[in-house]
Order: structure tokens, then sequence, then C-alpha cells
């Protein structure tokens, strides 16, 4: 328990830097979604409806990078190595609302929450694993083709890996898109 705490509590003050939504964690997975909040001119959060952000493959992209390198900053209480996350990525529609009574909760629901989690459990440990639709939102991201990749309950997808260096200073081009994810 202390080791997913430590673990999440990294992840967990990052989500405002990034401006994403932390979903939920069940067992050993962390989810989160980008575009599905916005913020007012006094800083209040709601959801967005009838439109998308433009940045929200960006925000999640560098927030899955900075999972990766606040990831390597814990050990694994059985060996002590490093923790390797896989990491999965899908852009796509969603529906969300509030359920239950005694506990209410925020979900989301949809295929693009499934097939996200199938990139996930198809990703080599110390990867970010997308599916097409996110590598085409990130045309300026390095990737590595993994071709036609069997997933669970969709047959064959064509999907990428994140073929860059988590440590390597930003480029111009880079730079540029971290930036409007902060503003």
């Amino acid at each position: 328990m202390a080791f997913l705490n430590q673990l999440y509590s990294r992840f967990d003050a990052m989500i405002d830097i990034y401006k994403v939504y932390k979903v939920e964690t069940i067992g050993d997975c962390y989810m989160v979604a980008g575009g599905l909040v916005a913020y007012d001119d006094d800083g209040y959060k709601s959801v967005i409806s009838g439109g998308e952000d433009p940045l929200h493959a960006v925000r999640v992209m560098e927030f899955a990078k900075a999972m990766q390198r606040a990831a390597r900053g814990v050990r694994r209480p059985t060996s002590g190595e490093p923790v390797q996350m896989r990491i999965g990525l899908h852009s796509g529609p969603v529906t969300s609302g509030v359920v239950g009574d005694r506990m209410p909760r925020f979900c989301l629901f949809g295929d693009t929450v499934n097939t996200a989690s199938r990139m996930e459990s198809t990703c080599r440990p110390g990867s970010i694993h997308v599916s097409a639709p996110t590598q085409a939102r990130l045309p300026n991201e390095p990737w590595r083709d993994r071709g036609m990749t069997e997933v669970k309950g969709k047959g064959l997808m064509r999907t990428w890996e994140w073929a860059g260096d988590m440590d390597a200073p930003f480029d111009g081009d880079q730079l540029q898109r971290v930036i409007g994810v902060y503003l």
C-alpha cells in the first residue's frame, strides 16, 4: 500500500500542471483524461461539452512522459528496481456522468476508455503505447510504428510506441507544444 501511495502521490502532484483530469485509480491502474475539463476565468472547473480541446492529446502525452520520469524515482518493494510503467493512450469520444447515491462518482464510459486500457495492456514495460487516432494528433512526436497489433476485443489495430528520449532537452517545436499545455 505504501508503494502505490508513494507512486500515486507523485502523479497527483502533477495533475493540475498538465491540466488533465484524474478519473480514478483501481489497483495499480491510474486513469486520467485530457480534454474533459475546462477552466473558466475564475479558475473553476467544468466539463467540456460539444467540442474538443485541441491540446488534449498533447496534455495527456506530456503527462505520460512526466509519469514515466516520476516512476523512475520509485523502487519496487519486491526487487528494489525502479518502476517501469506501461502507459496506453487513445483519443476519442466518451460519455461522462455522476453515478451512484451513497458515494457518487464522476465516471467515463465508452469504447475510448476500453481502447486506452488495451493500449496499456499490450504495452512494453517502460513505454508509452498509442492508437492511430492519438498518434495522428501528435505528429511532431517521435514514433516507432508497431504495425498491426492484436488487441483484445478489437482485433488488429495499427499502433505506435513513443520513441523519444525522456531526458532530452526540449527543441523549439516541443517547447512550443509544452508551453501550450500550461497556457
